[in-house]
């Protein structure tokens, strides 16, 4: 495996290892208050997995502690997603979005990152990205491709398209990583805890970014409120203001798939809900039967 290529480095972040860094663009937002370094965190998620509501919460909470560094989009924007195989995110102080786990670059050395990993039931995932075929932009398409997929997506229907649409590798490159991270280094938020138990998930990821929830300002409760299902509907940045079929718990797929359908993913994603059975809290483990 080819050696991994230089980080970007967060400002202040310390020179730990000889010979000078490469400068590369990544976007950085907010500055850490404290005077001591701390390991960068990684959100590790699925895709369609509540992310973003997610991401704004960690975000609140990381409030001048943490810097929000768009590190994986800068490598989008730019063309170069697969660079996000070799290349090493920042290490100190900062915030890290990576929901492309299938570009997850697995020669980095995960002890110098802390993680808080999602993940969802992957019956679940394909109903949403059935849905978002209509509403989501699909890079180098003409809008006369665009047109013929989406009429092709409706006329053969959400279950043909969970049967064809195989999300194995974005669930091995999270797996993969997600079994090499030490314990101590990495905490379980998922979609089914998020969604049903929110308050409960939220602080315990709060005191695992060094952030007692009492200690938060009345700004950061307000942030972080918003996000509470209840709370969507009147939230302006939830994705469900903008795209239609986005949903707020977990199990869609029985209510969308076939039974049939729901048998044939359930086998193919077994290793992966099996996995999720055993991780996640027990308030939820039967959300993956």
């Amino acid at each position: 495996m080819p050696a991994p290529r230089t980080a970007v480095r967060c400002p202040g972040e310390s020179r730990r290892r000889s010979g000078a860094w490469r400068s590369r663009r990544a976007v950085v937002v907010g500055r850490r208050r404290t005077g001591t370094m701390a390991r960068s965190i990684i959100f590790l998620t699925t895709p369609t997995s509540a992310t973003g509501s997610m991401y704004r919460v960690l975000r609140a909470i990381a409030t001048g502690r943490y810097q929000r560094v768009d590190w994986l989009e800068s490598l989008y924007e730019a063309g170069r997603i697969q660079d996000a195989t070799r290349e090493v995110p920042p290490r100190e102080d900062c915030l890290i979005l990576h929901n492309t786990p299938q570009y997850f670059n697995h020669g980095m050395r995960l002890l110098d990152y802390r993680f808080v990993l999602n993940a969802r039931d992957p019956r679940d995932i394909v109903c949403n990205q059935y849905h978002w075929q209509f509403v989501h932009e699909a890079p180098l398409e003409t809008p006369e491709q665009t047109a013929a997929r989406r009429e092709r997506v409706a006329r053969e229907g959400i279950d043909a398209f969970a049967l064809s649409f195989d999300n194995t590798g974005y669930l091995k490159g999270w797996f993969n990583a997600v079994r090499r991270i030490a314990p101590q280094d990495r905490i379980f938020i998922g979609y089914a805890m998020y969604c049903l138990h929110f308050e409960e998930v939220v602080a315990r990821a709060s005191h695992f970014m060094g952030v007692p929830p009492e200690s938060w300002t009345r700004q950061q409760r307000r942030q972080i409120a918003r996000e509470r299902v209840e709370n969507l509907p009147n939230n302006p940045s939830w994705i469900g203001q903008k795209w239609a079929g986005t949903d707020t718990a977990p199990g869609r797929h029985r209510q969308e798939l076939q039974p049939e359908t729901i048998r044939i993913l359930t086998e193919r994603y077994r290793w992966f809900l099996d996995f999720l059975r055993r991780f996640d809290d027990p308030k939820v483990a039967s959300t993956y039967e």
